[in-house]
């Protein structure tokens, strides 16, 4: 198995069945790493950085965690809803 730390990408067998580094080290480096990405991305977006939905051309707030803009998630809520509803009405 590969270590999953990027920067690390020993061979190592694995000792554990969710196993996914090689070393603690490791772990705790893929770790900082991941947590440093989310504190500068949260940083730039309340900083004001423009971004754009992943779906459409429409402009986030700074105040909207999400990669999505309201009216996306709202398509997908109404269609997750639509296949629920469509699942139960057969199952019955």
């Amino acid at each position: 198995m590969i270590c999953a730390y990027s920067e690390c990408g020993n061979q190592f067998e694995a000792k554990t069945h969710n196993q996914k580094f090689c070393s603690p080290t490791c772990c705790r480096k893929a770790t900082n790493a991941r947590i440093m990405q989310k504190y500068y991305a949260r940083r730039a977006r309340r900083q004001g950085i423009v971004r754009t939905c992943i779906e459409c051309p429409t402009i986030l707030s700074r105040y909207n965690s999400s990669d999505k803009c309201e009216l996306c998630h709202g398509k997908r809520r109404r269609q997750e809803r639509k296949e629920l509803l469509e699942m139960i009405g057969n199952a019955i």
